[in-house]
């Protein structure tokens, strides 16, 4: 009976390992080196090279569209760099024949400019990467030419040659903040540069190749590498690329893609080039989860601690779990009469509730958010549906309880809503224009949806007692319940002040 029900627990863990993380394919297509890149500022929009298109996402990489025209002459695209600054500028260095080439497009690839025409690249590596501190600093090598570009690969110069690696190499890091330079090579090892890429000395060495490496940017001096070939495995430094420790888990193993969480480095993904798995680390490193995936691998990209992409060999993929069924309801603008001063508001928490849109308008999820003094927020769900509509509820502790004017849908787990802009963007066209902007009513002290002579019998009572502080009874947050308040409250009960919901009367609405 033991043995059964522990062969019970092992085969249920298995499962659950197994079931808890997927990677899916995203956008079919043949990738070679590292052609995704995403938007900084607004990680939504995701580009993928495949051949000689450029698809974008605006959704996080759930769908795909093509963007400009074909890239001239490419067969592959090794890499995509997005200048996070001018959308719809990016630079894509191709496969290409007699010689590999960088172009630039200004225009989201409509038009496309040849920036670099000579020798060859790297032919499954990422030939081009971008300084983390200075981004219209680009590296890219040509040969046994290692090049740098100030303008955002509109112009490259030769900064130094035949310094050590045999060919052009796989992979080009930099550490930020620093003139630091890694190189992985193919056949030799990794070299490092110290002064910007005029001097290199080599660092490591194998008779494999280094298709990958990935810099850690919250923990100082911190990198992996992978190796393919020269018996394989997996390597990480914690002094700037001096030294190399072999990780024991991926001995024997060809690895290849390796990338690490942006803003959380503890956070890292890599995978092997032929064995249709990939490991993911929260610990730095400690404990590893194996994920399996389809085709050879050539990238990893981790956006954030739920977003991760794969370039394999067949395409585009997305992983996904129940663990990151997250929906962010981002951009959100509210504003509130109490404190709005015709400018801003005095920043405060509100309670954003989603209730399903048929009656009775059950209640599915809510959390506490912070206002900032814009009027801005971004509230985070979790077990929604895309495509399935909502009602937006925002709730404050003196506010009339206020509803979107209509059930709203999730697309890709993202929604904006402005309550600010329309009055017809609350239910029942329930909200008062101050200076050009729509604001919802306060001075429902009580909270029983209604402003009224109870309302301000309580303001009047606290403003007499002298009441400061944090208080419902504070409707312009000035720490103090005084005469401004009393009269906010009585003019909205005279006019008679009160929440409208689907659920309200018909007179009311």
């Amino acid at each position: 009976m033991i043995n059964t029900l522990i062969s019970l627990l092992i085969f249920t863990s298995f499962i659950y390992s197994q079931t808890s993380y997927q990677w899916t394919l995203k956008q079919s297509g043949s990738s070679l080196g590292g052609p995704i890149d995403f938007n900084r500022f607004n990680s939504n929009i995701v580009y993928y090279g495949s051949n000689n298109t450029i698809y974008k996402s605006t959704n996080r990489g759930e769908n795909f569209f093509v963007t400009g025209t074909t890239v001239p002459g490419a067969s592959k695209i090794k890499c995509i760099i997005l200048d996070d600054y001018n959308p719809g500028t990016f630079i894509v260095a191709i496969e290409s024949s007699p010689n590999d080439k960088v172009y630039k497009t200004t225009d989201d690839g409509n038009t496309w400019i040849l920036t670099n025409d000579e020798g060859q690249m790297s032919y499954f590596g990422i030939p081009v990467t971008q300084d983390p501190s200075n981004p219209d600093i680009l590296y890219m090598m040509i040969d046994t030419k290692f090049k740098k570009s100030t303008d955002f690969g509109s112009s490259w110069t030769t900064i130094a040659t035949n310094f050590g690696p045999i060919n052009a190499p796989c992979d080009i890091e930099v550490f930020p903040d620093t003139n630091i330079i890694l190189i992985g090579d193919n056949g030799t090892g990794i070299f490092k540069s110290t002064d910007g890429g005029f001097t290199w000395s080599q660092k490591f060495s194998t008779s494999g190749e280094i298709p990958t490496i990935a810099i850690d940017f919250t923990n100082p001096g911190t990198a992996w590498a992978t190796k393919w070939g020269g018996g394989g495995g997996f390597l990480k430094s914690t002094d700037y690329g001096e030294t190399w420790q072999p990780q024991p888990l991926f001995n024997g193993i060809n690895m290849w893609g390796v990338h690490t969480q942006p803003d959380n480095g503890n956070h890292v993904i890599a995978g092997c080039y032929s064995c249709n798995t990939s490991w993911r680390t929260k610990d730095g490193g400690l404990t590893w989860t194996q994920i399996p995936i389809s085709s050879t691998n050539y990238q990893y990209v981790i956006v954030d601690s739920m977003t991760h992409f794969a370039a394999q060999g067949n395409g585009f993929y997305k992983l996904e779990s129940p663990y990151f069924n997250v929906f962010d309801l981002t951009s959100l603008k509210v504003l509130l009469e109490g404190s709005f001063n015709g400018t801003s508001i005095t920043p405060d928490t509100i309670t954003v509730e989603i209730r399903i849109s048929t009656s009775p308008f059950a209640l599915i999820e809510q959390t506490k958010v912070v206002l900032n003094s814009n009027g801005e927020a971004s509230a985070r769900f979790y077990g929604l549906q895309n495509s399935v509509p909502y009602y937006i509820v925002i709730k404050h502790r003196n506010s009339i309880e206020t509803w979107s004017s209509s059930p709203l849908t999730f697309s890709g787990n993202q929604l904006t809503y402005d309550f600010t802009d329309s009055q017809s963007k609350a239910y029942g066209n329930n909200l008062k224009l101050i200076n050009g902007k729509w604001c919802i009513y306060s001075g429902d002290v009580n909270q029983d949806g209604f402003v009224n002579s109870t309302d301000v019998n309580l303001v009047y009572l606290d403003n007499v007692n002298g009441i400061s502080g944090y208080s419902n009874t504070d409707l312009n947050n000035d720490l103090l319940t005084e005469i401004y308040d009393l009269h906010q409250v009585f003019v909205n009960n005279l006019m008679g002040v009160q929440k409208i919901t689907p659920q309200s009367p018909v007179s009311e609405r």
